[in-house]
């Protein structure tokens, strides 16, 4: 709710007459806590109900974190990216004190207990400190946290996007250990918010003074990549856009599920405010194309397969 009343008020600030109803659906993934997102059916798990209820008309606008949406919309919406982007990075909470050397994470155990459900993190946790033993991990941050404390974990990781906007992160200082996306590469569209509409020209005139082309045109280039390689948000994918001094660089990476494969591909180029966002598709698929010749196909293949087992 906090990332709805925010966007509420933004929406207030440029249509004060416009009236504003929340309406909350519960989607699959948040009602089945007990299972990991890859067991009950990896994208769509937060949308499929949310998409339905914009079709029928019974709500008008969805606010999404984008890295929780699939690369492609149902016919008849879509999706306008709004800003500031919040940190992309990942962090680790713990009860004691990790820390990163010589490109390994380090903790007080030899075998430390790290919790997740996400492919992704768990696979870049594997490479960075292979002894770890990753007990998955599901809920809302609070309840997260709650598991920590209760020494279920020694340590969880979560999106720091998530505690920020929560205002949490100061009272974990302490016990926070920031991920640098060099070390761990964040999911397509992390920090980043996304609206769903129907493909209205009402809608989309009222969303444009929201929309924030920077943060489209980085997004966009990472959730591109990973949709030409065919990969579902919650396979261990990841990607990172940067957008400075008039150049946008792709960072991508794909790995196998214990993290001992790893693809890692890198492009860039020219960057004007004149620039559209099929560019930064482009650019995208340029540097999926780099990881597929190099065997992400195969490695992507290996980690569905082993979900299907």
């Amino acid at each position: 709710m906090i990332q709805t009343n925010w966007i509420i008020e933004r929406l207030r600030h440029h249509w004060p007459t416009l009236e504003i109803r929340v309406q909350q659906i519960h989607t699959t993934g948040d009602k089945v806590t007990h299972l990991p997102l890859t067991r009950i059916g990896g994208d769509g798990v937060f949308v499929t109900e949310i998409e339905r209820a914009l079709r029928a008309g019974e709500i008008d606008l969805a606010v999404h974190s984008l890295k929780d949406l699939p690369t492609a919309q149902p016919e008849g919406l879509r999706v306008v990216v709004t800003g500031p982007r919040e940190d992309v990075r990942d962090v680790l909470i713990s009860r004691e004190p990790f820390a990163l050397k010589d490109g390994r994470l380090q903790g007080g155990k030899e075998r430390p207990r790290i919790g997740t459900c996400s492919l992704r993190r768990t696979a870049q946790i594997l490479h960075l400190c292979p002894e770890a033993e990753i007990v998955p991990l599901r809920g809302n941050v609070d309840t997260r946290l709650r598991k920590l404390e209760a020494g279920a974990y020694d340590a969880i990781l979560l999106a720091s996007a998530g505690l920020h906007r929560l205002q949490a992160h100061q009272a974990l200082a302490e016990k926070l250990l920031y991920l640098p996306v060099e070390t761990l590469v964040p999911a397509p569209g992390q920090g980043a918010l996304g609206l769903e509409i129907r493909d209205e020209p009402a809608w989309c005139d009222i969303l444009r003074p929201l929309q924030d082309m920077t943060v489209q045109a980085t997004t966009t280039a990472e959730r591109m990549f990973m949709r030409h390689l065919g990969a579902g948000c919650y396979l261990p994918v990841a990607a990172h856009a940067l957008l400075q001094n008039e150049q946008m660089t792709l960072s991508g990476l794909v790995t196998s599920l214990d993290g001992r494969k790893r693809i890692t591909v890198q492009a860039a180029l020219p960057w004007t405010t004149q620039s559209t966002i099929e560019r930064a598709e482009q650019l995208g698929i340029q540097v999926a194309q780099l990881a597929l010749k190099q065997g992400a196909g195969e490695i992507i293949a290996e980690v569905q397969m082993e979900r299907e087992r």
